[in-house]
């Protein structure tokens, strides 16, 4: 039984992914409502409407190899893989009886992902949504002045790195920083950070190494490497901190 609640729970969050690609999408094409939520998706290059077994999360992106089965066009790859990651974070999320307001944060996260990855940056009216939903969060559930400190040290470093090294951060992850600071534990908001600088550092590498490119210029998209730290640091951040505070540090 619980198995068959685990493969729903995972499908849920890959099916909310699939939507919520494609619903953004035609946003971004100033598709007119209501056809932004009714409208058939189809191939771009080609205009062929996807058959109902090509909509299947991943699945349909396996079955039909990547690419429109008419006019042979690639299809991204970041969506099979959004669809892979927002399941995935719905079912540990269920596992761990992680709270309900964690899997907001992290749906917001994931919307954010997708503008940072496509366009290099968040907008402001989802941005400003964000930090209001981490305020409620804290004022509710998270009260404590253990958060605040590690929020504004890190934030605090970050700034004075920006004005030492223009263009290391943009203003919007550091809103999105400040938001996950009063909103997380600072053993949840301390891992999520350093581990989503670590993942991006080793992205970077393997960036340049592959595309042959020097390290001065290149943007990596911070959200995307949030949103993967806080799926991990919600469910194992303070078991991480507490480890090496009590068998490390001291």
């Amino acid at each position: 039984m619980m198995i068959i609640i685990y493969i729903c729970t995972f499908l849920l969050g890959a099916s909310l992914a699939s939507y919520i690609n494609a619903t953004i999408y035609r946003i971004e094409k100033k598709t007119k409502y209501p056809e932004i939520f009714t409208q058939s998706s189809y191939c771009e290059n080609c205009k062929k409407e996807l058959k109902w077994y090509e909509l299947i999360p991943i699945l349909g992106y396996v079955i039909i190899k990547g690419k429109c089965s008419k006019c042979g066009e690639k299809i991204n790859i970041y969506y099979p893989l959004s669809e892979l990651l927002l399941g995935t974070g719905f079912l540990l999320f269920f596992i761990f009886s992680v709270p309900f307001y964690y899997w907001i944060l992290f749906i917001f996260l994931f919307i954010l992902s997708f503008h940072d990855i496509l366009y290099r940056g968040v907008p402001k009216s989802l941005t400003h949504m964000f930090l209001l939903l981490c305020l409620l969060i804290f004022l509710f559930y998270n009260i404590n002045i253990s958060s605040i400190i590690a929020m504004v040290v890190v934030v605090g470093m970050l700034l004075i790195l920006m004005v030492v090294m223009k263009n290391s951060f943009g203003m919007g992850d550091i809103l999105l920083l400040v938001g996950m600071g009063i909103a997380l534990s600072y053993q949840n908001f301390l891992t999520m950070f350093w581990l989503s600088i670590i993942t991006s550092l080793l992205y970077s590498v393997l960036y340049i190494i592959i595309k042959k490119k020097k390290l001065k210029g290149v943007k990596i998209p911070m959200v995307p490497f949030f949103t993967l730290s806080f799926l991990f640091s919600v469910i194992y951040g303070e078991k991480i901190i507490d480890f090496i505070l009590n068998r490390i540090l001291l």
